[in-house]
């Protein structure tokens, strides 16, 4: 290769990564700040932030309510970079101890992403400022009630539409404080279309199957809601089996799911690493109504209606859908440098 055509190709590459490197960052951007959460009842003072994401790390903060509007802090956690973005599911903030001293039946709060100004990890009230003057969903309003007789919560939502290739759901976590049932309902619909009951504890990946008459005519994405409900006794959820409540809210959590005959036009968009923050380990307690002692399982230990087990893995670390942008610029600049080489050691010749 010639001096002149080996520089020609570098210029041409260094183009392509110079055009590369906006739309890398604007994938990330395009997701923006966020803050999902989710009515849920707590019985440590532990608020569960179903899912975070941020451009930049900074802090989860709890927020009275101050009117419609967040107001003083209650409470805090960082939230640290994964490798292409801070995107976190499942993060407990911990409600300061004297805040939760006094915390007494329901109070609505919010939950607000805040930068980290000077960059310590270490959460300044005034000087970390809230993200939400670039994009308002980086708060959100929640309702939490405190109860000595367990946890109740419920999630399930991620960065993209959960995929349904099997006739089923996963639900990422689930909180019950007694015997119970998590329940799926169309968006906007009081109808079930499908049901799975579990004992008092908390449960990770469990699967929830889905009605196959509803899902037969599910060509496109679409939105579910997930609620917990108690049982009343027989073990089979039923319309006088109530949902558990925080407030006035229902405890539950809405997200997206594309189903296995979808037919998608959208352009593929690698996505950043998704990473499960740490939880703080259950502790074995009174429940509610008499019901057996909470337990911590990495498997629901009750089956489906249909007999079925659930096989799903544990999702406590990290898991992602690509490499994502970060790698795509690593190769470019790896080409780009092995070319330069070739383009210098042509011109020596």
């Amino acid at each position: 290769m010639s001096g002149i055509a080996s520089r020609r190709v570098v210029a041409a590459l260094a183009i392509a990564l110079a055009l590369a490197t906006p739309l890398a960052v604007a994938s990330v951007q395009a997701h923006g700040n966020h803050v999902a959460a989710d009515s849920q009842v707590t019985d440590d003072g532990t608020v569960l932030v179903e899912a975070v994401s941020s451009i930049r790390p900074g802090f989860v903060v709890l927020r009275a309510d101050a009117g419609g509007r967040p107001g003083e802090p209650l409470g805090s956690v960082y939230v640290g970079r994964t490798p292409d973005l801070t995107y976190r599911t499942s993060v407990p903030v911990p409600l300061e101890e004297s805040v939760w001293a006094e915390w007494d039946g329901n109070r609505t709060i919010w939950a607000v992403l805040h930068g980290d100004a000077n960059g310590n990890e270490e959460f300044d009230y005034g000087t970390d400022l809230a993200v939400t003057n670039v994009n308002p969903a980086a708060s959100t309003q929640v309702t939490v009630r405190r109860s000595e007789s367990g946890r109740a919560s419920v999630l399930a939502a991620g960065f993209d539409p959960q995929p349904i290739d099997d006739g089923t759901i996963t639900v990422r976590r689930a909180d019950l404080p007694t015997a119970g049932h998590l329940v799926v309902y169309p968006t906007g619909s009081n109808r079930s279309v499908g049901s799975r009951s579990l004992p008092a504890g908390t449960h990770r990946n469990v699967t929830v199957p889905l009605n196959e008459s509803f899902l037969a005519d599910r060509t496109r994405d679409f939105r579910v809601r997930v609620a917990a409900h108690r049982d009343r006794g027989d073990g089979v959820f039923g319309p006088s089996d109530p949902p558990i409540t925080a407030g006035d809210r229902v405890v539950d959590t809405y997200f997206a799911v594309a189903p296995g005959n979808a037919t998608d036009d959208r352009p593929l968009v690698n996505t950043p690493t998704v990473t499960t923050a740490p939880e703080r380990s259950a502790t074995d307690g009174p429940t509610a109504e008499g019901a057996a002692p909470g337990t911590d399982t990495d498997a629901p230990t009750s089956a489906p209606a249909d007999g079925t087990t659930d096989s799903a893995p544990t999702t406590d670390g990290t898991a992602g859908s690509g490499a994502g942008f970060g790698a795509a610029l690593a190769a470019l600049a790896v080409g780009l440098a092995a070319l330069v080489a070739v383009a210098r050691s042509a011109s020596q010749r």
